[in-house]
């Protein structure tokens, strides 16, 4: 957060604040104040004000914290605290995965451990693979790692890409 607000930002009304987002939040960009960005690019990597944070306890910390108002502003909520930031892409990362249980365990950034749900992979152009984590509720990117392991049960057929487990199959959605 800056200590001076800004005049501009104070004197414009289009200034669009999630109403979801904590009433101090709120009140502090109303009055034109402007918050330093924290951001969470695509691949799962955190910057500050555009340089990366240095301290794996602190990137830790964040990962384990992420979280969306009702309004869909993705925020760190750490203790009492709320501060917006800026996602890129996606608020969750798959590091890894245990595909030598049925189902298949994610080991997800926020350093918790679900079962992965097969009919929600999704697939983007670049190798990008996604699906469903926290019931639903969000979407988590597969990092590299965990991509590799995945793609070694892919089997194309017809055009279409499956991913295979044991006797079961599942139909990779493409986003395009």
């Amino acid at each position: 957060m800056t200590d001076e607000p800004n005049a501009d930002a104070s004197q414009d009304t289009d200034i669009e604040i999630d109403e979801t987002l904590p009433e101090t939040v709120k009140k502090f960009l109303r009055q034109g104040y402007e918050l330093e960005e924290i951001r969470l690019d695509a691949t799962g990597r955190w910057t500050h004000e555009g340089l990366d944070f240095e301290n794996s306890k602190i990137t830790d910390l964040f990962s384990r914290n992420v979280g969306r108002t009702e309004g869909g502003t993705w925020v760190l909520e750490i203790g009492r605290f709320t501060y917006p930031i800026t996602v890129d892409d996606t608020g969750f990362f798959v590091e890894r995965i245990q595909l030598d249980e049925t189902p298949p365990k994610l080991h997800l950034s926020d350093e918790t451990t679900e079962e992965l749900d097969p009919t929600t992979l999704e697939y983007k152009p670049e190798g990008r693979l996604y699906c469903e984590v926290k019931g639903g509720e969000f979407r988590a990117r597969f990092k590299k790692p965990a991509y590799y392991a995945l793609a070694d049960h892919f089997v194309e057929e017809n055009g279409t890409i499956y991913v295979e487990f044991g006797d079961e199959r599942y139909e990779l959605t493409d986003m395009e």
